[in-house]
């Protein structure tokens, strides 16, 4: 079948599947549709591993027994039960995980904590994916908010008579919220139809400009989630630390920050920039520059919601605009772009964001689409041995590739400088020089 039929079946199917999803904590009764393992996904997207976890919207306390009972697994799936959270900062929790077959059985929880499943297919890409149906005894139901599906009545009512929850969640077809109840309830949602809305617009925005825009199996967007959840683990000193944090499964926030996620996204650059490292690809993302070309997807968005650049403002307590300290940049003689010179009073994360603007400017957004695209045309290897130099040899001929142009000066301009092999790949293309330099280009 032609790809340009066979992907919009795809799509109508899995819509028929999603439609068909039900997590109903009231009744314990379930029909999961599949995703893909996290593992897998990340081979596929080249980015870090996304939640492959489905809630249940039940509390299970240490000890107690709690009977699944499964139909419709077929063979090339698995199906686990997951007790707790993936591990969040500083590593000190742990999930317990059980396999589940078809027919009944009862586990004994080792720990008190959230219920969820997990269902992905055994090997490879889940491009079709299938549903199960489960059934639970045991466990607690707190406030389970199903976007789409619960009525403004039903999530109230749920947050007047489970008083005693530890937990609200709210799903989506992209996104998985969990908020400590007593937190929530301090500073609910006004609407959360429309804070959804919002975080959905986000999530949209970065995959369109990540290059998932459906036309190949790999650029695919995935059906896996983000899990936006509070982190119940670091200490006090940790959290002094962090804003809020992206990591393998998760992003962490705050008790006194989450809001920036339900309520203020449309202005919140720091959940824009978190959410920017799920899409950030380990192929070409140097240690140096992982503060940096994250904050791409948040230059993105905030354009999108029509909001004046960060880089022709001043920083708090600075004098330049990130504009003119690109330039104060660029005139070092020493600068070395793989390595950070912070003391040298550059604001690197912003002033070296200046890099990704010009090429932008002159090629447009679709350039950084195209580039994620090059790279997902194979599945991401981790390669033994390689450096931040490798990887920033592999981005600077991939920008050639994608812009066909000769952008060996212009980097070399930012001191970032390509080896002589990747030099002579390059050359070997007979590339022009771009009409407009790139490094020219500071508003």
């Amino acid at each position: 079948m032609n790809n340009k039929l066979y992907l919009p079946l795809l799509i109508c199917l899995l819509c028929l599947q999603i439609s068909a999803q039900e997590f109903n904590n009231y009744t314990k009764q379930y029909t999961l549709v599949s995703q893909t393992e996290a593992a897998i996904e990340a081979e596929r997207t080249h980015r870090m591993l996304l939640c492959d976890q489905q809630p249940s919207g039940l509390y299970v306390k240490k000890g107690e027994s709690i009977t699944f009972n499964v139909s419709g697994l077929s063979d090339e799936y698995d199906l686990s039960s997951m007790i707790g959270f993936k591990q969040m900062w500083g590593n000190r929790n742990v999930t317990q995980e059980d396999l589940l077959d078809n027919g009944t059985k009862t586990i004994t929880a080792s720990q008190d904590g959230i219920l969820s499943f997990i269902f992905t297919k055994i090997d490879g890409y889940d491009i079709k994916p299938s549903t199960v149906r489960v059934s639970v005894k045991g466990g607690r139901a707190f406030p389970l908010y199903h976007v789409g599906k619960t009525s403004d009545a039903n999530w109230q009512n749920d947050l007047r008579t489970m008083r005693d929850a530890q937990f609200v969640q709210f799903v989506s077809d992209k996104a998985l919220v969990t908020i400590t109840y007593a937190d929530y309830m301090r500073t609910p949602m006004r609407d959360v139809a429309a804070s959804f809305r919002t975080i959905h617009t986000v999530i949209d925005l970065q995959d369109e400009l990540a290059g998932f825009d459906n036309s190949t199996p790999q650029n695919m967007r995935t059906r896996n989630r983000l899990h936006y959840l509070i982190d119940l683990y670091s200490t006090p000193a940790e959290g002094e630390s962090f804003y809020m944090y992206a990591m393998n499964y998760l992003i962490g926030m705050k008790r006194d920050n989450f809001t920036d996620l339900t309520d203020n996204l449309s202005t919140e650059w720091g959940i824009w920039h978190e959410t920017g490292h799920t899409h950030q690809q380990d192929s070409w993302t140097w240690d140096s520059i992982g503060e940096i070309s994250v904050n791409i997807f948040s230059l993105y968005v905030q354009e999108k919601f029509g909001r004046p650049s960060t880089l022709a403002q001043v920083q708090d307590g600075e004098t330049l605009t990130n504009y003119e300290r690109a330039r104060k940049y660029i005139a070092d003689p020493k600068k070395n772009y793989l390595v950070s010179n912070e003391e040298k009073d550059y604001n690197e994360l912003f002033s070296k964001l200046v890099m990704f603007h010009q090429l932008r400017s002159v090629y447009g957004w679709d350039v950084i689409k195209r580039l994620h695209q090059h790279f997902r045309k194979q599945p991401y290897v981790e390669v033994d041995g390689e450096t931040d130099a490798d990887k920033a040899n592999k981005f600077i001929y991939a920008m050639c590739v994608v812009t066909q142009n000769d952008l060996v000066p212009f980097f070399r301009k930012w001191g970032l400088n390509a080896d002589a092999a990747t030099t002579q790949k390059i050359n070997g293309m007979r590339l022009p020089l771009p009409k407009t330099d790139p490094s020219t280009i500071f508003k």
